[in-house]
């Protein structure tokens, strides 16, 4: 493995990791568990601040590190390890489309309540609704980190 692979792979999979950990391992949740509608909307805008500079790279690095991961091992004509990689790069796309129809429209509603004011009608419909679309996302999330395992213990047998 050249070293070029090597730092192709690396950065593939500490993305993934990265992205695992902030999706699938959710530590943000405690902030985002207060029962009351004030509580939970300053928690959620409290992970908002910092998600929102923070989830778009990552998301959009782990895509890009999957597919470069998959083209490096294309060429290089490991093609399980190839798949496995795509396979990572679809997820990680799967959760960029759930986040983007889902859980941003929802960021920019809550973007313009204040916890001070009274509860807006509905408001625990959006909170359901993004908790929903937070829980889909966490699939395909896993799923990348699963493939880009398999990618991995593929790339220790075939090269």
């Amino acid at each position: 493995m050249t070293s070029a692979t090597r730092l192709v792979e690396g950065a593939h999979l500490a993305s993934t990791a990265a992205l695992t950990g902030l999706v699938v391992l959710d530590p943000t949740r405690p902030f985002r568990s207060a029962p009351d509608y004030a509580g939970w909307l300053a928690g959620q805008q409290r992970v908002d601040r910092v998600m929102s500079r923070v989830a778009p790279p990552v998301f959009l690095s782990t895509a890009a590190g999957a597919t470069a991961a998959a083209v490096v091992a294309l060429a290089q004509r490991r093609p399980a390890v190839a798949a496995a990689r795509a396979g990572a790069a679809v997820c990680v796309v799967a959760a960029i489309v759930v986040t983007l129809r889902v859980n941003e429209p929802a960021n920019q509603t809550l973007r313009g309540w204040r916890p001070t004011d009274p509860a807006p009608d509905g408001w625990q419909d959006v909170r359901a609704r993004w908790d929903r679309a937070h829980a889909v996302r966490r699939g395909p999330v896993a799923c990348a980190a699963v493939a880009s395992v398999a990618g991995r213990t593929g790339a220790w047998r075939h090269g």
